[in-house]
């Protein structure tokens, strides 16, 4: 779905054709999130044939035409839905999240406070299922390996749960 919004939201900024659509990807996410050939010209004919893009056939000398894409009305519906759509089981998908915070100047304060809301609930289930597991490998003896694991990932944890908690401070209206 992230590759959907990706798409759609670099078409916003006016018509592009695929390559273009990829670069700015990389671009702007810097390689956390890329777009391949075989997500990308699938995704637009599926949103060509929904009407959420039109296509124009550029004719070049020598070369293969070039197609360019051109983002519509019913698109940007479908984008807006699209980075709204955050459930809980989305929730733990990294780039599901990064990308819908990517866009958030497309969303209303609201819609990003509750997908800030999500992500922060679920990142409190992950530690507290953490703990657990801490509690139950003292049971078992010390094991020091395993514990440094969930050590990391709990700093981790706790790192995008400041993070989350700052951002969400942010777009808060006084």
């Amino acid at each position: 779905m992230y590759t959907d919004i990706l798409i759609l939201a670099n078409l916003r900024s006016g018509p592009k054709h695929g390559y273009d659509i990829k670069k700015h990807v990389d671009r702007v996410l810097g390689g956390f999130v890329t777009l391949n050939n075989k997500m990308l010209y699938p995704a637009l004919r599926r949103f060509e044939e929904l009407g959420a893009v039109q296509r124009e056939v550029e004719r070049q000398d020598g070369k293969p035409d070039r197609h360019i894409y051109r983002i519509t009305d019913r698109g940007i519906e479908i984008l807006q839905g699209l980075l709204q759509d955050f459930s809980p089981e989305i929730a733990h998908n990294e780039a599901e999240f990064f990308v819908r915070v990517a866009f958030f100047d497309l969303l209303e304060p609201e819609a990003c406070l509750d997908i800030l809301a999500t992500r922060t609930h679920m990142i409190q289930q992950r530690l507290n299922h953490i703990q657990e597991m801490k509690m139950l490998s003292e049971r078992g003896g010390p094991r020091p390996y395993p514990e440094q694991i969930l050590q990391l990932y709990t700093q981790q944890l706790q790192l995008e749960l400041a993070w989350l908690q700052s951002m969400t401070r942010d777009i808060t209206p006084e």
